[in-house]
Order: structure tokens, then C-alpha cells, then sequence
């Protein structure tokens, strides 16, 4: 008979499953005994499964029933835990396991020793005061001095540290921790199936016995038929514009920039009398109440969802504004309608979308570089996609100018990348220059565009003169659109990103106003340089060394 110390694990087999099997020091030389076998049982499929910190006692091993027995009762009452990464699951009994993190500067931190704010430390000012900041000098700005000494939590905030806790705790049956605001441990002493909410920071766990695996693993049946979840959509205040009366809304759409919008102030509601309140950039008249109301409306920007989330699909509808009668805005350029041809001959561009149109630009005063500088014309393009709904069978609708070299199937490695939440009204920042959205490509969601089809009109206010992008951004802004940042979209001659097409990533290279200079820069990004070197190339009459285009704006 051999006594050894054996530790119950569960693990997760090639085919999903998850047995369970006694782990042995490497030092043990014996035969195993044929009634070892009895330990192999139940299985979970696609779980991680955590085995308990303690030992089970010495055990006479032998082949009788009562020897299996036996060690069946022991093993059975071991605990285990099945982890759900991803999840916040319901809860009805939960306590928090530990201190609440503070906040940054204000708050004390020498109780908690953690801090909800990233990139902070708790460090200790005196025996009575600690806070969070983000270094720590022995004499600060004020003249007053610091000990310095780190604080820390009691115990570690981590995921390990919280289910370690509900292992030991044997009335603990479900933990959920949160890696967000410095951390957090929630133990329940029952357990829910309902999916609250789905993060990556999130990590939900049953705990139990061994003879409770069947039950939590009907439970966490129950959890993956929800899967993946559908985020909720976020609710849109509405919010007033300059001239209306903000006493409700209590928040303001407009916002004022400087000339190279580099900042952004936005309006506030003031109250002028019991009867009527209005948004002002500036503080209001002596005649005035003068209450301060509330702000501007907040921008939001949609994180990357979590693994658990329900995606917005990829698929694209595209299209271009071409004025077909317009002259080359200069003699050495080419027309709009040259440069679509020339899209259209080789199927290359909007061609290449899973959708793609074409709509009738009209003459319009314009910029050196032939865009729009009339927001009424602008609006009137829109409202042939409207008329025409062909961007509500798509879950992306990407305009982008003709004089662009674009790259829809690199897009859509960005937005597998950005993992958009399904339905999330959503418009993508695009560009490090200015406000951050050039209008050569704008990229939004079918759900953003039906809120400025149904409310756009709200946004024409006083003169309509002005570039379209800035008129876009600012009017999914005052909506309530949300926006995701990839500022690596657009590569553009207007912000002073001249060069090659050969970085292998940008989705969209503007401006190349040349029908052979638009090739060259497509032949550069399939075949990297400007000839056609490979099948996807385009035939070019001859090729030239890039040199800096003179016409490119300073940064």
C-alpha cells in the first residue's frame, strides 16, 4: 500500500471535455492500480476548471469497493470553480470582498491601498493620509513633505487572489471580479444563469463541490445560449441648440473651435428667467438668473467590445459623388468622371465593396481641390442615399472621394479590428489632422446614418457655407452619434502625409488627382511599386520615382 499526497484537477480534453484525474509527484516509480481509473468523470465543454488548494489526506489506494468508496467521499468533498471569462453574471446576495479603490488626489487611500484611476499608486503623506497620484516627491509643489511609502491592498487584486476566496469560503457559490477601477471581488452564496453584461474586464465563476459539477454545468449551458451577447444600446439625451430653451434637456449641442481646431469649447445652459433658460458659450448678461444648467454634450467614444459581445458585421456599401460635367478643377489634372472610369474599367475602389453606386455631384462653389464648400450641396447627395435606401442592406456605409486610392478589404481588417458592438450608432475618426474626420473617406454605421436621416435637417443652422466633413462630424456629434478613433483610416496630402502607398495598412490615400498617379498608387499597395509587378496590378504607360508633392498643405 502506498500513501501519496493527490490533488483533484479538472481539465479540458482535445474534444472540450473536462476530467477530472488525480495529478502524482514525479518521484512516484509504481505501478498505477487499476482503481485509480475510477477518478475520470464529467466533463465541461469549452470551460477552464480549477482544482482546490488543499490536499486531500493520505489514502490507502486499494481495489476494494470500500477503499473506492471511500476515496470517492473524500474527493467529493473537494471544491471547485468554473471560470466564464468575459461575463458579468446576475447577482442577488453579493458582497464585496474588498475596500472600494479611491479616487485620484482627493480621497484617502490608506484603508483600501488601491486606486480606481489607471496609471496611480497610493502613497502615504503621514500615518492619517494617503493618496492616489501618479508619482510621489518627499517635498511636493505645496512645500509639504511625503514619506512616500507605498501602500498596498491587504490582498492582491487579482482574479486568483478573488476565486482563491470563494474556493475557501464553503458557502461562497459564485464570484464575479472586475478588473476595472483598481479592481474588484464580488462573492454570492447562490448563483444566476442571466448575463448582466458582457466585458472583457469582467470574469465570471461558479464554485462548488465536485458532486455539484452537474449542476453548474447545466448553469453555464444556460449562460452560453445567450452568447453573444447583444449589448444594449446607450440612450441619447436630447440636448438644445443655441435659441431654444434648455430649461429640460438641460445640456447643449452647439460647440465653438478655434481656426485650426485645435480646441473646442462647448456651450452651456444658463437660466435667464423662470419661463425660459438658452445655451451660451460665454457667461450670460447681468439681467440674467445666471444658474448654470449643465454643459455641453458629452462625445462618446465606443471602446473595442469584448470577446462575448455580438459584433457589427462587415459588410460595406460605397460610394462615390462624381460630377460628371465638371472641367479638371487645374489643366494637369484629371475630371471626377475620368477618375471614376478609370475605377470602374479595372474594378478596383467602391468596385471592390459589397455594395457600391455612384451619385450625381453638382456644381458647386469649390476649393482649390475641387470639394465641396457648400453644405447644401453636401446635404443633397445625402439625400439621394436616403432616396435610394440601398445602405440599409449594409452594416457600413463608407463615401469616399473619387481622387482616393482605396482599400475596402483593408477596412474591413480595421473594423475587425475596432470590434464594433452590433447596432451601436458609431462613426469612425479617421485622421490625426484637426478635428480628426477628413472627409476623403467617412465611415459610419447603417444605425448612425438612419439618426442623421431622421434628424440631420436639425443641424442647417444660420449659414451653410463651410467644408462638408467638419459639417458631418459636428452633426453626428450634436445627435448623439458615438464615434470609435482609428486614426490611421486616412492618409492624406492635406495633412501634410505625403509618401508612398507602401505603408501596408492605411485604407484610404488621398488625393491623387491623376489617372496615372492614382495607378501608380494602387500598383504600390498590391504590387508594392509603381508598375504592374503582380496580377492584381494595373497596366501603367511609364513610371516615375515618387519626389514631395509641392502642392501638400504644412501641418
Amino acid at each position: 500500500m502506498l500513501g501519496v499526497e493527490q490533488e483533484p484537477i479538472l481539465q479540458v480534453d482535445e474534444d472540450g471535455q473536462t476530467n477530472m484525474k488525480l495529478e502524482r509527484p514525479s518521484l512516484l516509480t509504481r505501478k498505477v492500480l487499476p482503481g485509480v481509473a475510477l477518478l475520470a468523470f464529467l466533463a465541461l465543454v469549452g470551460f477552464m476548471a480549477y482544482g482546490s488548494q488543499r490536499h486531500v489526506p493520505k489514502l490507502a489506494l486499494a481495489t476494494t469497493s470500500v477503499g473506492k468508496n471511500r476515496f470517492l467521499s473524500e474527493v467529493s468533498d473537494e471544491r471547485v470553480c468554473l471560470e466564464y471569462p468575459g461575463l458579468k453574471l446576475a447577482e442577488s446576495s453579493a458582497m464585496s470582498l474588498w475596500a472600494t479603490c479611491s479616487k485620484k488626489w482627493s480621497e484617502d487611500c490608506t484603508n483600501s491601498g488601491c486606486c480606481a484611476d489607471a496609471g496611480m499608486a497610493c502613497y502615504e503623506k503621514s500615518s492619517d493620509w494617503a493618496a492616489c497620484k501618479s508619482g510621489c516627491d518627499l517635498v511636493d509643489e505645496r512645500n509639504e513633505t511625503w514619506s512616500c511609502r507605498k501602500v498596498e491592498p491587504i490582498l492582491p487584486h487579482t482574479y486568483k487572489s478573488c476565486l482563491d476566496a470563494c474556493k475557501e469560503d464553503t458557502s461562497c457559490q459564485q464570484v464575479v471580479y472586475d478588473t476595472s477601477a483598481g479592481g474588484s471581488c464580488s462573492i454570492s452564496t447562490d448563483r444566476h444563469s442571466f448575463v448582466v453584461w458582457a466585458a472583457d474586464n469582467f470574469n465570471s465563476s461558479y464554485c462548488g463541490t465536485v458532486a455539484e459539477v452537474d449542476v453548474m454545468k447545466s448553469m453555464l449551458q444556460q449562460v452560453g445560449g445567450q452568447l453573444p451577447f447583444q449589448l444594449p444600446q446607450m440612450k441619447v439625451d436630447n440636448c438644445s441648440w443655441g435659441g431654444e430653451d434648455c430649461s429640460q434637456t438641460k445640456c447643449c449641442n452647439d460647440v465653438a473651435c478655434d481656426a485650426h481646431f485645435t480646441a473646442c469649447f462647448p456651450y452651456s445652459c444658463y437660466k435667464k428667467t423662470e419661463y425660459f433658460s438658452g445655451c451660451r458659450l460665454d457667461q450670460p448678461p447681468a439681467e440674467w438668473d445666471g444658474t448654470w444648467l449643465g454643459g455641453g454634450r458629452v462625445h462618446r467614444q465606443i471602446s473595442p467590445a469584448g470577446a462575448q459581445v455580438s459584433l457589427q458585421e462587415t459588410s460595406l456599401y460605397c460610394f462615390s459623388v462624381i460630377n460628371w460635367q465638371a472641367p479638371a478643377p487645374k489643366p494637369f489634372w484629371s475630371t471626377e468622371a475620368q477618375l471614376a472610369d478609370n475605377m470602374k474599367t479595372h474594378g478596383v475602389s467602391i468596385f471592390q465593396c459589397d455594395g457600391h453606386d455612384f451619385y450625381d455631384g453638382v456644381m458647386t462653389p469649390k476649393a482649390a481641390w475641387g470639394s465641396f464648400s457648400n453644405i447644401d450641396a453636401f446635404v443633397q447627395v445625402w439625400d439621394q442615399v436616403k432616396a435610394k435606401g440601398a445602405y440599409k442592406s449594409y452594416a457600413w456605409t463608407v463615401k469616399v472621394d473619387a481622387d482616393a486610392v482605396f482599400l475596402p478589404s483593408r477596412l474591413k481588417m480595421h473594423l475587425d479590428k475596432l470590434r464594433t458592438p452590433r447596432g451601436a450608432k458609431v462613426y469612425l475618426e479617421n485622421n490625426y489632422y484637426q478635428f480628426k474626420f477628413m472627409g476623403a473617406l467617412e465611415v459610419m454605421t447603417r444605425e448612425a446614418l438612419d439618426v442623421f436621416f431622421e434628424k440631420g435637417h436639425t443641424c442647417l443652422r444660420g449659414t451653410h457655407e463651410g467644408g462638408e466633413d467638419f459639417f458631418m462630424k459636428g452633426c453626428m456629434d450634436a445627435l448623439g452619434v458615438d464615434h470609435q478613433t482609428d486614426l490611421e483610416l486616412l492618409k492624406d496630402k492635406y495633412a501634410a502625409q505625403d509618401g508612398t502607398c507602401t505603408d501596408g495598412w492605411a485604407v484610404a490615400y488621398h488625393f491623387h488627382k491623376k489617372i496615372i498617379s492614382w495607378n501608380w498608387c494602387y500598383n504600390e499597395v498590391v504590387c508594392g511599386g509603381r508598375a504592374k509587378t503582380c496580377p492584381a496590378g494595373i497596366d501603367v504607360e511609364f513610371v516615375m520615382p515618387w519626389a514631395p508633392n509641392p502642392a501638400v498643405l504644412p501641418s
